[in-house]
């Protein structure tokens, strides 16, 4: 059996091929936990369908002990809650009512996890007090769909 290290084809330009290189295996990935958030299997964090959506809503907060609105938009949504694209990060557990824009219906939530800022603003992910699949108004996938391989 030969050692030769494999090599690519030359270039366009006609430089010999060099070898590739030997890779290792990566380690497993280790589950990443938010500062202040309890490690939480993926399947139970994940209880429903999620849906890419984006609805305008409010959020009505107590902070520091003053009653504030701010402007939100989901980037997705479940029965149980959604991640809302924020122009502030609000702490984990902090209690809040979500309003929906087109509606005006008003659900309980909490923040669940650390937002993450991006260029859009801090996405927030906050759950439902209790599930609530009405609230979005729209027919959720079924729990055992999944895309097709061919996408």
């Amino acid at each position: 059996m030969s050692t030769k290290p494999q090599t690519v084809p030359s270039t366009a330009n006609g430089n010999a091929p060099k070898p590739i290189a030997q890779l290792k295996p990566l380690p497993p990935l280790k589950p990443s936990v938010s500062a202040g958030a309890p490690a939480v299997a993926t399947d139970e964090r994940r209880r429903g369908q999620r849906v890419f959506l984006r609805v305008r809503a409010s959020i009505h907060v107590a902070l520091q002990g003053k009653q504030t609105t701010f402007d939100a938009t989901t980037v997705s949504v479940s029965h149980n809650g959604a991640l809302l694209v924020l122009k502030q990060s609000l702490p984990i557990t902090t209690k809040l009512v979500l309003e929906h824009a087109g509606t005006k219906e008003r659900v309980a939530c909490k923040v669940i996890r650390s937002a993450q800022s991006m260029p859009e603003g801090y996405h927030t992910p906050i759950e439902f007090e209790s599930p609530s699949p009405n609230f979005w108004h729209i027919a959720f996938p079924p729990t055992d769909w999944r895309a097709p391989d061919d996408l």
